[in-house]
Order: structure tokens, then sequence, then C-alpha cells
């Protein structure tokens, strides 16, 4: 089971977001992403936060249908992995995290990125207009679909990944490591429509971003100016 979480802050449109509404079979939200969630015309099914930055009212809430679980305003937890928590308690095999790397608050992106890292027991993503991010834990491998052109990331998240190997990238990798706070792996291309990654060890941040929705949020922002 496929499940999406809408996140607070802001969500922009894309490809790869439609893909993802449209695959899913639970829909939540954490806090205010309820409120992007409407936006989008998706109706959550649950959802789950505090309830300090959602602006809809209980009468609203009640005429959503929505199931509403409510966490205390002091917490460990985020929202966010709230939210995770809830759709795993829910069935969820996969899980999509719909926004949460933009708007006011870096600490809150930070924090949805390492999120990727809590949770080994399922396929979790982070998708944001063109960018769809997602962990590669070693000994693993991942595929990566797109269009030549289109830019890849590769970032350790701790300590060295060990042995990094790819296939189809414009600058190739054969083995090497790539060292915490070292962004070497920044802004690699893809040079057909599928790529390969693979390590022996390590945490790997990986970013795939659409060329043709940046080339295309460029001319728009041109023709608005």
């Amino acid at each position: 089971m496929h499940a999406i979480i809408f996140v607070g802050g802001t969500l922009q449109a894309g490809k790869a977001v439609e893909k993802a509404i449209a695959s899913a079979d639970l829909i939540l939200a954490a806090d205010s992403g309820a409120t992007i969630a409407l936006a989008y015309g998706c109706t959550p099914a649950i959802i789950v936060g505090d309830f300090d930055s959602l602006t809809l009212s209980d009468d609203e809430l009640a005429r959503m249908g929505s199931q509403i679980i409510r966490a205390e305003v002091e917490k460990n937890e985020t929202d966010t992995e709230l939210a995770v928590q809830v759709a795993l308690e829910h069935g969820a095999e996969r899980i999509t995290i719909l926004g949460g790397i933009g708007g006011e608050r870096f600490d809150h992106t930070m924090a949805n990125m390492l999120l990727l890292a809590g949770f080994e027991e399922i396929p979790m993503q982070i998708v944001d207009g063109p960018a769809t991010c997602w962990l590669l834990r070693g000994p693993g491998s991942t595929v990566i679909e797109g269009q030549p052109g289109d830019l890849l990331s590769l970032l350790p998240l701790t300590g060295e990944a060990v042995r990094v190997r790819t296939t189809d990238l414009y600058y190739p990798l054969y083995g090497e490591t790539l060292y915490f706070g070292k962004p070497r792996g920044v802004s690699n291309v893809l040079t057909s429509e599928h790529a390969h990654v693979s390590l022996e060890n390590g945490l790997l941040l990986v970013i795939h971003t659409s060329s043709d929705e940046i080339t295309e949020e460029r001319e728009n922002r041109a023709r608005d100016d």
C-alpha cells in the first residue's frame, strides 16, 4: 500500500507530485499539510499533529470527514514523523512525503531529510516540484528513471559512502568513496533514461531533479517578469 503525506510549508507542482497523488492508496496530512492537500484536490483520510499551524476550523474538519489524531504541542516527534508512524500502523508498504523541503523553516527541511534515515523497514521518499529524494543504504543499489540531462546528486549522510558505482551518468564512479562533508557528488547528469547507483557500505542521499521542469519554471518566471 502506498501512503502519501502532505506536510506543511510549501509544495511545488510537478510530474512526480502528480504521479504520487495518482498512485496513493492512503492520503494523510501533517498539521497544516491538510490545507496543501485540499489545494491539490485531495481530502486527507487522516490528519495528524498538534494543530498549532492548521487554520481550518473544527467545523471544516468535521465536514471533510477526516480522522483527526491530535498530539501534544510539547512532544519529541515532529508532526511529519507522527504521520509516518500512523501510515505504518495502517499498513503502508511505501511512503511518499509531499513537500517539506521548502518554506520558511530550514530546520524543518533538515528534519524531514534526516527522517528518511529513521525508518529502515519501509521505502520512503520526499517529492517536491522537480525533485525526488530517497536514501540508499549499503550494501544496496537503486535505479533512477528520468531523461538525459536530468540532475542527480549523491550525498553521504553520515561518515563515508563506500565503493559507490554508477552507470549512465556523465561523471561516472567506479567504486570510489564519497565522504561526509565533501559535496563531490552534487549535480551529476543522466546520459540515458535509466541510471544505476550502488554502494557497499554507508548511507547515500539520492536527489533526482527533472531538468525539463527547472527550465519550464525559469521560462514561466521570465514571462511573468
